[in-house]
């Protein structure tokens, strides 16, 4: 399954009872989180192993995370004099384009009202976008809206020679997604990228591609997407074959 569901931690026995977590299994997990001193060899090395795996994690994460921010930093210098683009578009934009560029990263999406959304890099990247002098993202509030609009930095080049080293073999890809939705509307760009995320779980499930299936799970996706028509859905998986995203059946 391409998402992510969260599912509750279960502590049921074989048999099917409730077992309860002891004093020892307690002090264990303080013990590996390193607020107690480990009292064996044994548990020594055990904590070392968790400490080795948490460290190259993070130093594994690093490289993809900054790879995704400078993605994401040229998407809004290509968009950020659009006014389309706003926080959903550019989600879904980020979304669209690591997936051409082939980066691998669906699973980290989970599925929100309006699309595909990586929560935790969406609420940090504008910090590393400022951080770095590239972009800051100001917010207006009218009538119960938040309008976010993208605004250029000193250094808004600064990202630029890392963005040709790491996509110069698919730029071409990236600035397609960029300017086929360079003019389209906010709702457009959502259904677009939700419709995409919705045929890749169905590859992901080998379950066939049809109408029937599509509108399913398009409005499995959340109440939401309720106020897109079938008519909306279906036209919009059609002119993502046209525009080549979804391969013709």
């Amino acid at each position: 399954m391409p998402y992510k569901k969260l599912k509750k931690l279960s502590t049921s026995s074989t048999k099917g009872e409730e077992t309860p977590y002891t004093m020892e299994d307690f002090e264990k997990g303080l013990m590996l989180a390193g607020l107690l001193r480990p009292n064996s060899i044994q548990e020594l090395n055990e904590r070392e192993q968790v400490e080795k795996y948490e460290s190259e994690n993070v130093a594994n994460a690093k490289p993809i995370y900054f790879k995704r921010v400078v993605l994401a930093a040229e998407i809004v210098a290509k968009l950020h004099t659009e006014p389309s683009l706003g926080k959903v578009k550019f989600q879904k934009l980020v979304f669209l384009c690591e997936h051409v560029a082939g980066m691998e990263l669906t699973e980290r999406y989970t599925k929100q009202a309006a699309g595909p959304f990586d929560n935790k890099f969406m609420h940090s990247v504008g910090k590393e976008f400022k951080k770095n002098n590239w972009f800051s993202i100001e917010q207006t509030f009218t009538d119960n809206y938040t309008r976010y609009k993208f605004l250029p930095m000193e250094n808004m080049e600064g990202y630029k020679h890392y963005y040709d080293n790491y996509f110069k073999d698919v730029d071409d890809k990236i600035q397609y997604i960029i300017e086929l939705f360079r003019k389209q509307k906010t709702d457009q760009t959502e259904l677009a990228a939700t419709v995409f995320a919705c045929t890749l779980e169905l590859s992901a499930q080998q379950s066939s591609i049809n109408k029937d299936t599509l509108l399913e799970l398009f409005y499995d996706w959340s109440e939401g997407k309720k106020r897109f028509t079938p008519t909306d859905v279906l036209a919009s998986y059609d002119w993502l074959q046209k525009v080549g995203i979804i391969a013709k059946a």
